[in-house]
């Protein structure tokens, strides 16, 4: 049985040649286990399996709580993301307050957690300028004048991935719901006062060879208090899989819950339908807008969308 949500430090095995040491805190971790369980009989809930199908994940009620959050409030583990997915979202929260209090404390397996060192300010409001991609913008801080490019903020969603547009050059199509995506952020943001909380920075690789420090966070605008959440509980992205020790947003679990709800509707990128795609004229090509100049004059005036 795999326990729901916690990750321990593995404990070696001297029968392997060589010999694998254990990690650091893995022996400790076991003993305080063992010590509460051993030769109890417990109740256990079940959600589901690892992916070989042979481990059990559940979680062990001991009558005086979850062990997983014990084992997190005394840092002697971490919080396992896939495993922490399969748990109905109201047992969430005790775990991810004592994983927090262990990290604040600097508990054991993270004696050398340090928060993470942000760049800029933490907090900031602004207008949204531009919608880059279904999950990255540029934003103006409020107070500053739009008269340089430098003056823009770039924003990523924090733990939400969209779908990624194509590239013509490479001839890589668009990702499912990419531009759905995009433009479904462009009409919640676009041209809005938004309140943004940075989470963590990332280098993110732009070219060959270079690198920029993103910022991620969440962006809040008017009553909607996670721009990512709504584009998740849409079907029109999904939450980002991080590593255990990886920093996320501090509303991460209700990333989940809302994930969890869009893929039971089949919705967007969960959805079991064939994907259908539609028709872009791309008429930036002035041979190719020079045949579709009639029509486009005999309708007079028409609707479009100034995407910059």
């Amino acid at each position: 049985l795999i326990l729901a949500g916690v990750a321990c430090p593995r404990v070696g095995n001297p029968r392997l040649n060589p010999p694998t040491p254990s990690e650091p805190y893995a022996e400790e971790a076991r003993d305080f286990v063992e010590l509460r369980l051993l030769q109890r009989e417990l109740k256990i809930s079940l959600y589901g399996t690892d992916k070989s199908g042979v481990c059990l994940v559940g979680t062990v009620h001991h009558p005086r709580g979850n062990i997983g959050a014990e084992i997190l409030k005394n840092g002697l583990g971490r919080i396992s993301d896939w495993t922490i997915r399969m748990m109905s979202p109201v047992d969430v929260p005790p775990l991810r307050i004592a994983e927090n209090a262990a990290k604040r404390s600097t508990l054991k397996v993270f004696e050398s957690y340090a928060p993470p060192k942000l760049t800029g300010a933490s907090e900031f409001m602004g207008t949204v300028v531009e919608v880059i991609s279904g999950d990255t913008l540029l934003i103006l801080p409020s107070g500053e004048v739009y008269d340089d490019e430098s003056k823009l903020k770039k924003i990523s969603l924090a733990s939400v991935r969209a779908p990624r547009a194509g590239n013509e050059k490479t001839g890589k199509p668009d990702e499912p719901y990419a531009s759905e995506c995009k433009d479904r952020l462009r009409v919640l943001t676009v041209g809005k006062s938004a309140k943004v909380n940075v989470h963590y920075e990332k280098e993110i690789p732009v070219g060959p060879d270079r690198t920029e420090k993103r910022q991620f966070g969440t962006i809040s605008i008017g009553k909607r208090e996670d721009i990512g959440e709504v584009l998740v509980a849409e079907g029109l992205a999904s939450t980002q899989r991080h590593r255990d020790d990886d920093e996320k947003s501090a509303r991460y679990d209700d990333l989940v819950a809302a994930e969890s709800i869009a893929k039971a509707a089949n919705k967007g990128v969960h959805s079991d339908s064939d994907y259908k795609k539609k028709t872009i004229n791309d008429l930036s090509d002035p041979k190719k807008a020079k045949t579709h100049s009639g029509s486009l004059i005999r309708l007079g005036n028409t609707k479009a969308i100034v995407d910059y």
